[in-house]
């Protein structure tokens, strides 16, 4: 491609050497880059792509991207590599993004089930998710929340190449403030919900919001800002956002669900507003799930899709693998798992399975190391006014000891009696050797994840596959 349409409305500071006339391909990691490359040096948490210029050098990059002089050239200097690399991605993938329709999710909880709610109504759509993505039905692999802007692109751009022209995307706000998801030229911002959580990065809750915001505030006239009339951070959003607004909420707003029966096996519910009047049946559990229906409902009326197109997507979504995951092998209680691992989303997971199980309620639960600290003694509270019966255990203790966060999450519980069993897979089976019937197990912090990650390396576990592999060994086997 010729390097000046790469290059196209990027701001730099000056450029050093001769440029090439023709760029093959565009490259982050040095160990991929090739003849003809060009390298973009990020600085990233640990590591700064500058300390590699050289071994991009050796493999045959042609153009460099950086934020400060080096000895290799040429290169361009700009202020910001991460800006650069978003216009650049941009550019190199023919915008994408201004071809399709796109939905970006944020909000603390409740990004990936809105997310496969919308998947489920728009089945030929691209989806990019905590999970992994999607290319209409085909499974491609798991990402972080955000991948990078040069991925993102090139997936909407295989994506345009399969004919897709919708794209549904988690928005985290790390992704944000790392300039990610800048150019992406999104027509649907969907806000669930802003509690604590990423505190380690942020620094402060006022921070964090501002993230979450800051997204909206790069909505255009024409685009949607689809708010959740219950958080109270919608009315901030709305002040930082120039876009057409729609609220929904199971409290008030444009588009409002009422909440007709509920039970450990779904919802029923009503949604109306703006002429609508629909009746939903979902096999999803609790309150917060009827407000991510809402959240996907409202956003696919505002694109114009059917509304018996929209009811029967929803109502057809069984959920996300690790949100509110029941297993169930003929066993006399109830068992889920849950990606729940913040104070927050403890509540809304706990809090609804409470008012649903007919015995006592058993929560399994860690913290992440490495994460934010203040976070560990509120889900120890939140355990204690909630559930029945408590055991603490190991979460991806990262470079920390697992018994010294444990510790930090018993800080939260004063007068309640807890169980600690550091090994998790223990942990799991003391909890359902000691459930009688009707109790309900909720083990919580890793849903969908596959692995611990302990000093540095990812070890094998899954959650649901160890929940199996114990009811087998008891004899509960359908």
């Amino acid at each position: 491609m010729k390097t000046k349409e790469i290059l196209n409305n990027l701001k730099f500071i000056e450029v050093v050497g001769e440029i090439p006339e023709k760029i093959n391909e565009v490259k982050i990691d040095s160990k991929n880059v090739k003849n003809g490359d060009c390298f973009v040096a990020i600085k990233g948490e640990k590591l700064d792509g500058h300390s590699f210029i050289d071994e991009a050098y050796k493999n045959g990059a042609s153009l460099f991207i950086v934020e400060r002089e080096i000895d290799r050239k040429p290169y361009i200097k700009v202020s910001d590599t991460r800006l650069a690399l978003a216009r650049i991605s941009s550019n190199f993938y023919n915008n994408p993004s201004s071809q399709m329709k796109i939905f970006g999710i944020t909000g603390t909880n409740g990004k990936t089930t809105t997310a496969f709610l919308l998947k489920s109504i728009y089945k030929d759509a691209t989806l990019l998710t905590t999970i992994g993505y999607f290319i209409k039905d085909e499974f491609l692999k798991g990402l972080n929340t955000t991948p990078d802007s040069l991925t993102i692109n090139k997936i909407l751009y295989d994506s345009l190449q399969k004919g897709v022209k919708t794209a549904i995307m988690e928005v985290s706000s790390h992704s944000v403030v790392q300039k990610r998801v800048e150019f992406i030229d999104f027509k649907f911002g969907i806000f669930t919900n802003l509690t604590r959580d990423h505190l380690d990065y942020h620094k402060t809750f006022e921070a964090y919001r501002d993230a979450k915001a800051s997204f909206f505030s790069k909505l255009d006239e024409n685009s949607f800002a689809i708010l959740n009339y219950d958080d109270p951070s919608t009315e901030y959003i709305i002040q930082k956002t120039k876009s057409k607004i729609i609220t929904y909420g199971l409290n008030g707003g444009n588009i409002q669900g009422e909440i007709i029966n509920s039970s450990i096996n779904g919802l029923n519910m009503i949604i109306r507003g703006m002429g609508i009047e629909v009746k939903i049946n979902s096999p999803l559990i609790g309150r917060h799930n009827a407000s991510n229906i809402l959240a996907a409902f409202s956003s696919a009326i505002m694109n114009g899709k059917d509304i018996e197109r929209i009811k029967e997507g929803i109502e057809s979504f069984r959920g996300v693998k690790g949100r509110l995951e029941k297993i169930d092998l003929g066993q006399p209680f109830n068992i889920f798992i849950d990606y729940a691992h913040t104070p927050d989303a403890m509540v809304n997971v706990i809090s609804s399975v409470k008012e649903l199980s007919k015995g006592s309620v058993t929560v399994i639960f860690g913290a992440g190391g490495n994460r934010d600290k203040g976070k560990r003694k509120l889900m120890g509270m939140v355990a204690e006014h909630l559930a029945d019966r408590i055991i603490l255990t190991s979460d991806n203790p990262r470079d920390e000891e697992p018994v010294e966060i444990i510790k930090m999450i018993a800080e939260g519980i004063e007068n309640k009696k807890y169980e600690v069993i550091e090994d998790r897979k223990e942990a799991i089976r003391f909890g359902i050797k000691t459930s009688k019937p009707d109790d309900t197990i909720l083990i919580l912090g890793k849903g969908h994840e596959d692995y611990q990650e302990i000093k540095g390396k990812r070890i094998p576990f899954s959650d649901y596959d160890v929940v199996v592999e114990i009811l087998k060994e008891e004899k509960y086997e359908t």
